[in-house]
């Protein structure tokens, strides 16, 4: 097989089962836990589940839809299933909408969206569990510190471990675009961080470098993108908000000349994209510059130019052009500068 083939996802939905049939099927296909209580709604019962295998790792994400958030249904990992499946393997498990109540030896806590925490799964559990989402990780034990069974039924969502819940969504969104060949980096920086969330020491915080590295970039790059037309965008403002030192947002940025380079590169890009857009506002340029954070017009313009080889009213007047010369209900020809 070629490692430019898509990694296989297996995905069960409860649309393929009768109305009535639905949670049943929901439950059969529950491969390590069992349901412990029957579904109570008159509608439907919607959810489903995908799951792929990126080398020894199990990925999985769990949706379940319903208008009513008080309605939930018990899962139990008994003893009777771990003598049976004799599954060896810890979860980390986020919490991406709606909540469960966890239930295990030692505590019961309320896990709400945003939590990511640990389950052994040698040792038994129960969750209740409402409408909503969740991405899970599947590890074999062997893969982890020795002690992380300790952990089974915390969260980890301080220090690194915050770090992971982002990794662990950016990895899920990304399933579609993944190869076989990305797998040997995905499961190398995933144990890496995973190491740094359990046991933050300086050998595994070492070894985790890169991953976290690029983990706060893009919470950063994505921080600039949600909130790039405000006039109050700065160092300051980021660092206080993403939990970032000023060094470490200059180290970030230091490749692509600084942070401000990067904020005034991606608005300029917006601004292009307005201005050669054929839905381009009739506000003048001065006020889409300024709407962008550009109050200085003639340092606009020149830095425009260099950026993009023409000036703003050149690009306007392009897509006008190309707007007046296209026929009705063909796309406009790309213009070249």
């Amino acid at each position: 097989m070629s490692d430019l083939s898509r990694l296989s996802i297996r995905r069960f939905s409860t649309d393929s089962a009768p109305a009535d049939e639905r949670f049943d099927a929901w439950a059969a296909h529950s491969t390590y836990c069992d349901m412990a209580t029957t579904y109570q709604s008159a509608l439907p019962f919607d959810a489903r589940r995908e799951r792929v295998s990126i080398g020894p790792l199990i990925l999985a994400g769990r949706t379940w839809r319903h208008p009513d958030p008080s309605v939930a249904y018990d899962s139990k990992r008994t003893p009777a299933r771990i003598r049976a499946d004799q599954r060896d393997f810890h979860s980390f498990s986020l919490q991406m909408s709606g909540t469960a109540v966890l239930r295990s030896a030692a505590s019961t806590t309320l896990k709400r969206p945003g939590d990511l925490y640990l389950l052994d799964f040698a040792s038994p559990f129960e969750r209740i569990i409402t409408p909503g989402s969740e991405i899970s990780l599947s590890v074999p034990r062997e893969w982890l510190p020795a002690d992380t069974g300790r952990l089974h039924g915390c969260s980890l969502t301080r220090g690194v471990g915050s770090l992971f819940s982002d990794y662990l969504t950016s990895l899920y969104n990304t399933l579609p675009q993944l190869t076989r060949r990305d797998v040997p980096h995905i499961v190398q920086a995933t144990t890496a961080l995973l190491k740094a969330s359990l046991q933050p020491e300086l050998d595994t915080l070492v070894a985790a470098q890169t991953p976290i590295r690029d983990l706060l970039l893009h919470r950063a790059q994505r921080y600039i993108d949600d909130h790039l037309l405000q006039p109050d965008l700065t160092p300051e403002k980021i660092c206080r908000d993403v939990g970032l030192s000023r060094a470490m947002l200059y180290r970030l940025f230091e490749s692509t000349g600084g942070v401000m380079r990067e904020i005034r590169h991606r608005r300029l890009q917006r601004v292009y994209q307005v201005l050669s857009s054929p839905a381009c506002p009739t506000e003048c340029i001065r006020e889409i510059a300024w709407r962008h954070g550009f109050t200085d017009e003639k340092y606009f313009y020149r830095i425009f130019r260099a950026e993009f080889g023409h000036t703003p009213r050149e690009t306007l007047e392009q897509q006008r052009r190309e707007t007046r010369t296209t026929p009705c209900g063909a796309p406009p020809s790309p213009h070249m500068d």
